[in-house]
């Protein structure tokens, strides 16, 4: 946090119920008139920064006590005051706590959220929502990196998997003054939470980088998901800027969805505001010719990524728009994307000390991701062998069979040399890979990421090539680690 905030802010955002902590009655007004009487007294009940982890409380901190599956934030409250702490935001008062400068709420993870919104307006970045089934964490990166080519130093991201009810408030409480731009993730596990962490952010731009398979399980259907997700553009306002896949099958439908005037959009079809309309796929990189036809702008750019797969061209197209909307030159916003870093477990090629190569995509996986890193091996990376690892496609619901099928049929007729299975659900992708004809001696299954590393390190030779792919609960990584 790079401005202190009063508890008197906290109380007036939160409705918060102050137990012992003597605020002035003059500390109650609005937080643009002086709020105490002397300097000494404003430094006792200002915070200058908000934690949920206890054993991360600085001193000046406001502790917001979370409610979790394992633990429970309200059991640590005298270590946080340890640390120094100025107070803690909780639901209810535990024993040996009534003492203790305390604000109560209905709720703590709500009340993060409204401290965090309030926080947000102190400040006139612009914020960049970006959601969809697949993409969203590549597309911040990308939109982060070329808007940092005409604004350097000056925009702010989430980090990690800052992206939830919990991590969109904290990425917020890190602005500051010099931030004219906040590209936030927005991640979604049902109805209402895309609305709800819009509610907090209030973006003015909206990305929305496809409609796929993932959140079946919790919304049924593919046009649910699309509605769901469509809730960042009905939060945008009237002055704001939607940009949309414009070969999605949903396309319509999110347009329609938009809260705001001005919609653009990228893609490879004809219509397309920025069209892919070329591709290129090295061995160490992929390369694509980005026609962008606006208004008052037209040009021909060459996007080239130090990364291998033709899926996440189409996403850097999207953050080709958006920063060329934004005021930055576009070839200058291409020339950035040329050294964009990803975070670990994206289509990150490592060179293995046995001479083999390996395609680390192992963070998550859908149907959607799942072939696009599979086209990755099959036809991008030149191999003496193709070695595919693949575990479980999760949160696929009743869909989860049909899917997992579908995807072992298709991978019958590729030339694979090994198809590796690692899970439960993948066992319907080996009965339809062998039922379409893919040899069995060549088609293994594993429990474990740890049996399947076993069986990788007998197996794997110089100039082989390996791809790990599967959902976060999995921990596929584990294949390779020793």
């Amino acid at each position: 946090m790079k401005r202190a905030m009063h508890l008197s802010e906290v109380i007036e955002a939160t409705g918060a119920k102050p137990l012992n902590i003597a605020l002035e009655p003059h500390a109650k007004r609005a937080a643009t008139l002086p709020l105490f009487e002397t300097a000494e007294q404003g430094r006792a009940h200002s915070i200058t920064g908000v934690s949920i982890d206890s054993r991360l409380v600085e001193p000046g901190d406001l502790f917001v006590a979370l409610r979790g599956n394992r633990t429970d934030g309200h059991q640590y409250l005298q270590e946080v005051f340890e640390r120094g702490a100025v107070a803690a935001l909780v639901e209810y008062v535990p024993l040996g706590a009534e003492e203790m400068p305390l604000l109560r709420v209905p709720n703590t993870v709500h009340a993060l959220g409204q401290l965090a919104r309030h926080y947000r307006r102190q400040f006139n970045a612009t914020v960049i929502g970006i959601t969809g089934s697949t993409g969203k964490t590549t597309t911040k990166e990308m939109v982060a990196t070329a808007l940092e080519a005409g604004y350097p130093r000056a925009v702010h991201k989430n980090a990690g998997n800052f992206n939830t009810e919990i991590g969109v408030p904290l990425t917020l409480f890190g602005l500051d003054e010099s931030h004219r731009f906040l590209v936030q993730e927005m991640a979604m596990r049902g109805r209402g939470q895309i609305a709800y962490l819009a509610e907090i952010a209030e973006p003015t731009v909206g990305i929305l980088t496809q409609i796929g398979w993932s959140h079946i399980e919790q919304l049924g259907s593919r046009e649910a998901i699309a509605e769901a997700k469509s809730e960042l553009l009905q939060a945008l306002p009237p002055n704001g800027i939607a940009v949309l896949p414009r070969d999605d099958k949903f396309y319509e439908l999110l347009r329609a969805r938009c809260g705001c005037h001005t919609v653009y959009t990228f893609g490879r079809h004809p219509d397309a505001d920025a069209r892919l309309v070329r591709v290129q796929l090295g061995e160490n990189h992929t390369a694509g010719e980005v026609e962008l036809n606006l208004p008052s702008f037209q040009a021909r750019v060459w996007l080239e990524l130090p990364y291998l797969g033709e899926h996440l061209l189409v996403n850097a197209t999207a953050a080709l728009l958006t920063a060329t909307l934004l005021g930055v030159d576009p070839y200058a916003a291409a020339h950035a994307l040329r050294d964009l870093q990803l975070p670990e477990m994206r289509m990150a090629v490592q060179k293995q000390p046995g001479g083999w190569l390996l395609i680390n995509d192992a963070y998550n996986a859908n149907p959607d991701s799942m072939r696009a890193a599979l086209q990755v091996l099959l036809t991008q990376v030149p191999a003496r062998r193709r070695i595919a690892i693949l575990g479980d496609m999760k949160e696929l619901g009743a869909y989860s069979m049909r899917l997992h099928w579908s995807l072992g049929r298709w991978l019958a007729g590729q030339p694979l040399d090994y198809l590796v299975l690692v899970g439960t659900e993948v066992l319907w992708t080996a009965a339809a890979a062998r039922e379409g004809g893919f040899p069995a001696s060549r088609l293994l299954h594993f429990e474990t990421p740890q049996q399947a590393g076993e069986w990788l390190m007998r197996t794997v030779q110089p100039g082989d090539c390996v791809l790990l792919k599967g959902s976060r609960a999995l921990g596929l990584e584990q294949v390779v680690m020793r």
